[in-house]
């Protein structure tokens, strides 16, 4: 019996970090990667110079719409499931994805995606391949990528997940919404090809390359927590976050997900809402 309630005290005292975070440090994925799918997010000509031994390239354009408006949004679900299976992801292995922290955070994308369709185990390196490649993995130039078959079941986390109607209804909630593209992007410019220039009216301006320093890593919890706090969030505040098609906000979520906000990537973003009726979906 005392060792039970020693066992209770030693596990109540435990950090909350392992079991549910969505990000790990180069040095923690190094053990994993043997046993893991690798995914790598970055440029074809970057990947074939150098990547993980057994990794395979993917971009989060092959599990998306092609429909220009639409394009930030995922496939449909039987679409989207070939096209996870195949690049060898099954849903009882380990998923570790690589990027380049200094891009627009396709590796956070392609976590979100993946925890929102329901694998538990796929992971955002902090850093990304830079510190990995630092930590000690096993890289090499060349084009050769894992052949392994594939095997998905989609269950849907709709938490995780916002529409244009949601971001709609976030004015007369408690939901804060997040703007994480660049400044000139927020006051109007349109770089990237939306209809319309502007922010979604409410929308806190937080761009997502702010939450890193200048090696791509993640700043401490507590200038992250801080930043939040400022901005009115705290752990009981639903966040929504867009971007321009879902892929830096997709990154953002995936970071405020680890951290244990409530958070959830409209992942048609400006491109879709832009393109909506003004009067119903305005900018400011």
């Amino acid at each position: 019996m005392r060792i039970l309630v020693l066992f209770i005290m030693i596990f109540i005292a435990l950090p909350l970090q392992a079991a549910d975070s969505w990000l790990l440090s180069a040095e923690k994925a190094l053990p994993k990667l043997a046993t893991a799918t690798v995914l790598d997010t970055r440029g074809a000509a970057a990947f074939g110079l150098s990547h993980v031994d057994g990794s395979t390239r993917v971009t989060w354009q092959q599990f998306s719409k092609k429909k220009s408006a639409n394009r930030g949004e995922l496939l449909s679900d039987k679409a989207l499931k070939t096209a996870i299976e195949a690049v060898g992801v099954r849903n009882d292995r380990t998923v570790i994805v690589v990027g380049d922290p200094h891009a627009w955070g396709e590796d956070g994308r392609v976590v979100w995606m993946l925890r929102a369709a329901g694998h538990n185990a796929a992971f955002l390196v902090d850093g990304g391949y830079p510190a990995l490649k630092k930590a000690g993995a096993t890289t090499g130039p060349g084009f050769s990528a894992s052949k392994a078959v594939g095997n998905f079941n989609l269950q849907w986390n709709p938490k995780l997940t916002a529409s244009a109607q949601d971001l709609q209804a976030a004015s007369t909630s408690k939901t804060v919404v997040f703007d994480v593209r660049e400044k000139r992007e927020y006051d109007g410019e349109t770089p990237y090809g939306e209809s319309r220039g502007g922010h979604v009216p409410g929308a806190k301006h937080l761009y997502f390359k702010d939450l890193m320093d200048k090696d791509g890593k993640l700043l401490p919890r507590e200038s992250i927590e801080k930043t939040l706090a400022d901005l009115g969030v705290d752990h009981s505040t639903p966040v929504i976050a867009y971007c321009t098609g879902g892929i830096r906000s997709g990154w953002l979520v995936a970071v405020l997900a680890s951290m244990g906000y409530e958070a959830a990537n409209y992942a048609g973003s400006m491109w879709q809402w832009s393109s909506l009726p003004a009067k119903d979906f305005p900018l400011e």
